[in-house]
């Protein structure tokens, strides 16, 4: 008997097809997904030199590195001595170090990444919500010409993600190498990193109780030490890094109360809107894991916090920050939220939406559309790249191209040819906020230690610029008279414009600027007193009658308010009104810390022709006879002690 034959089964294309595709899927997403996010982590970028407040610090800073000047040494900013290969310029062999650090950088990224998308068994649709919010964090990789430091911050949180939910020893010494690391870069970066380490810790050692001993032992080891090396390497005594450390901490401190200033207050409502958000994601991953909630928490809590602080000090594109910030958090949590039920995937939506347009609202409108646009489909950073890797040299070219466009477009920030004549070939540093036109002028400049006087928070700050203009003060200054967030020129850094009063006179007046020489003698060897008082800021005082400068320091400690809001959030700006016999000058902030070092009273000018005349010895027609003070005195001392002072002039003359 023939066995009966069994009919093939007929395949239905109908239902092969969404199998084949989701087969694809599986296969190629993570890899399409690693793809883009690579190109958004891509840290290459370089910059032409043009005329700007923050395009000062960066060509300074370049500057400084391609004359071989050290940080802490030489130089001091909250960048540290790898700082300038994140917005390197083609200045010396800036650009060719940056290009090889950045690369390597990149390498290590794709390594990072490629672990998560292929190696941790994370789920597609996990993968899929990351990509989605690490996208959205993309500016926070461009921000203020930095960036690189926020792309290993990156790094560092998802590593320690992955030691925690699937371990490994590489993947944990790797994150602590890169928290050590990162301050060598920008020292605030670093603090962020360690906060993060520390939740991990804490998460660790509640968990595990005595058997996290060796990781806690490991995070405390590795990054000290890999810091240590790296700054063994980079900077040129134990010194250098001190003075590095100790003015990073003074300018990041004092940043909230010298650089406050205030938004909408809806941008308020913004930020408690983004906070829930992310609370409301990590209460997803609460209904989940309660300990991986727990985890998360700690992770995130200190950077969270600094970078919220960061975002609403300085009211205005440091949102964008704030609110990148959130999306990394976010893209992080995402990776362990559950997304198997559409009813989860809803609670996603109603989250990620609402994100998404507050996104909108505070990032687009800082950002020109086609940049950001770029920065956030990662094609920017790899156009970047593309161009140094295949043509360096039209790079190169480009770069110097853009900067003499740049320059041609802003005719006030070039120095007026009658005394540029004069400086020819001598050494000369600029007092002014904005000086990267010393580029195109191709002068023989010379850079402070605070590269930037503005940033000159404190006395020590201010005291290492003093220092350095009586020690090593050039031939020749320049001074535009161009103050930032309308402050008193001179109450900004009293310290250094002592030093710069008792070694400069006046050479020129120009247009723009006033060229002051220094001097062969001091024009005075001391200040002595002539008079204490006890009043309150809001009062404010007269000068007693002199016919020499009067001087003035003015002790106002902040009250325990005061100090509170500085802790956590910003101090309310304090403005000087300066009465003189022709009316009151329009007000001018001041920053209370530094105004302990002797101000110039009654010749304070106001304008840059009256600089000029203080400095060429010239009493003013209208003196200041009286200075008040108003607005943000309410976090300061009632009762402050003011001095004043007249200089012991020199028999000799100039």
């Amino acid at each position: 008997m023939r066995p009966a034959q069994t009919k093939p089964a007929m395949v239905n294309p109908l239902v092969s097809v969404p199998l084949r595709a989701q087969a694809f899927a599986l296969r190629a997403g993570p890899a399409l997904l690693c793809l883009y996010v690579v190109m958004v982590a891509c840290p290459i970028r370089y910059w032409p030199v043009q005329p700007g407040v923050d395009e000062t610090w960066v060509f300074a800073l370049n500057y400084a590195a391609a004359h071989g000047l050290a940080v802490g040494r030489d130089v001091v900013w909250t960048t540290g001595p790898m700082g300038y290969l994140a917005f390197p310029q083609d200045l010396g062999g800036n650009l060719v170090k940056a290009l090889a650090f950045q690369t390597a950088v990149w390498a290590l990224l794709v390594a990072v990444f490629t672990d998560l998308f292929f190696r941790s068994r994370i789920s597609l649709r996990n993968l899929a919500a990351f990509t989605i919010f690490f996208g959205l964090s993309a500016p926070l990789y461009w921000f203020n010409y930095m960036g690189i430091e926020n792309l290993l911050i990156a790094a560092a949180l998802i590593l320690l993600f992955l030691a925690r939910i699937r371990g490994g020893t590489v993947r944990y010494l790797t994150a602590l190498v890169l928290i050590g690391i990162i301050p060598l870069i920008k020292i605030t970066g670093g603090v962020i990193a360690a906060g993060a380490l520390a939740g991990f810790l804490l998460d660790q050692i509640i968990r595990l109780r005595w058997r996290a001993l060796r990781d806690v032992t490991l995070g405390i080891v590795v990054p000290l030490l890999s810091a240590a090396i790296a700054f063994r390497l980079t900077l040129p005594s134990f010194e250098a890094f001190r003075q590095y450390l100790v003015a990073s901490r003074d300018i990041a401190g004092e940043f909230s109360a010298a650089m406050s200033t205030w938004g909408r207050p809806v941008e308020f409502l913004m930020g408690i809107e983004i906070l829930i958000l992310v609370g409301a994601f990590l209460y997803l991953q609460f209904r989940d894991d309660r300990k991986l909630a727990r985890f998360y928490v700690l992770l995130v809590a200190v950077p969270v916090m600094i970078s919220t602080k960061h975002g609403f000090v300085r009211q205005d594109v440091h949102l964008e920050n704030f609110v990148c910030f959130a999306a990394l958090i976010m893209a992080l949590i995402a990776l362990q939220t559950s997304w198997t039920t559409n009813r989860r995937v809803l609670f996603g939506a109603l989250i990620g939406l609402p994100f998404l347009m507050l996104w909108q609202d505070y990032v687009i409108p800082v950002n020109d559309n086609r940049p950001m646009l770029s920065e956030i489909t990662g094609i920017r950073a790899v156009r970047f790249g593309a161009k140094a890797l295949f043509n360096f040299v039209a790079v190169r070219r480009s770069l110097h191209v853009a900067a003499d466009v740049e320059m041609s477009k802003h005719p006030e920030a070039r120095i007026e040819p009658e005394i540029r004549a004069i400086i020819g070939a001598s050494p000369v540093a600029s007092m002014s906020v904005i000086y990267s036109g010393a580029f195109a002028e191709g002068l023989n400049l010379r850079v402070y230690p605070l590269v930037q006087r503005y940033s000159a928070y404190t006395p020590y700050l201010d005291g290492l610029n003093a220092a350095w203009i009586r020690e090593q003060g050039p031939r020749f200054l320049l001074f535009g008279g161009d103050p930032i967030d309308s402050r008193d020129p001179w109450a900004e850094t009293p310290a250094m414009w002592l030093e710069v009063y008792r070694w400069y006179n006046t050479r020129l007046l120009g247009e723009r600027n006033v060229l002051l020489e220094r001097r062969a003698e001091p024009r005075f060897q001391r200040l002595e007193s002539i008079g204490r008082t006890v009043t309150s800021p809001d009062a404010g005082w007269k000068f007693p009658a002199s016919e020499t400068p009067v001087f003035w320091t003015m002790n106002c400690p902040l009250n325990t308010k005061g100090k509170v809001r500085k802790l956590v959030y910003r101090l309310t700006e304090v403005h000087a009104l300066e009465s003189t016999c022709a009316g009151v000058r329009a007000p001018r902030r001041v920053l209370m810390t530094v105004l302990t070092s002797p101000v110039m009273g009654t010749f304070l000018p106001g304008s840059l022709a009256e600089f000029a005349a203080v400095f060429a010895d010239r009493p003013p027609a209208c003196a200041v006879n009286a200075i008040t003070f108003e607005s943000g005195l309410g976090s300061y001392s009632n009762q402050c002690e003011v001095e004043f002072l007249r200089p012991v002039l020199t028999a000799t003359t100039p």
